[in-house]
């Protein structure tokens, strides 16, 4: 369980940025920005949460809450940077996109939630921050309309639901294999511009 806690708190670090990052541009304020971070790190699990009925562990443990301002000031002083590379902004969003999943399908999984329900339970977590981010800056989501996005969240969470439920292999190597995943296609995704098949009017 310790790593899936660590992994939380670093996919919690990592969308405190992308969530900051993504609002920048609106000239958001200290006090915007934090608000930004926590509806992108905390959002999706906040989410979660509530849909499977059991308390938010965002609320309880101190140290989620702790991120999140570690978070706001470590953008504070390098957002020049992090917008100046933004192949790194996109891997800290696939860091958090491959975590999230994973922690969310298996606490699913934990709560005995059927395939289906778990795999969207994984899904709702990596994304439900940034749908949230987006609507309150007043922009089209992230996960409706970018490269692979939601898709390699799905791939990745179906890959660590099988692997757990086989026992093929210890639940910090499926973490690691699963966000690395996760991590790769959407990398891939976004270096090469595969879409999805989109409608058209």
């Amino acid at each position: 369980m310790q790593v899936i806690y660590f992994a939380d708190l670093l996919g919690t670090f990592a969308f405190c940025i992308t969530g900051i990052m993504g609002g920048i541009h609106h000239r958001i304020d200290v006090v915007g920005a934090f608000f930004l971070a926590l509806a992108a790190a905390m959002g999706g699990g906040i989410i979660r949460d509530m849909v499977l009925g059991v308390k938010s562990s965002t609320f309880n443990d101190p140290h989620y809450l702790a991120t999140v301002f570690i978070g706001v000031i470590f953008t504070y002083l390098f957002a020049n940077k992090i917008k100046d590379r933004y192949q790194l902004f996109i891997c800290l969003d696939a860091l958090g996109l491959a975590v999230f999943t994973v922690i969310g399908v298996e606490k699913a999984i934990l709560l005995e939630v059927h395939f289906l329900g778990a795999i969207l339970a994984g899904t709702l977590t990596a994304t439900g921050g940034g749908i949230i981010r987006d609507a309150l800056i007043g922009e089209i989501p992230f996960i409706f309309h970018r490269e692979i996005y939601a898709a390699s969240s799905l791939l990745g969470g179906i890959t660590f639901y099988l692997i757990h439920q086989s026992n093929l292999l210890p639940l910090s190597f499926n973490i690691f294999l699963s966000s690395a995943l996760i991590f790769g296609v959407r990398l891939w995704g976004y270096k090469n511009n595969v879409q999805m098949p989109r409608f058209r009017r």
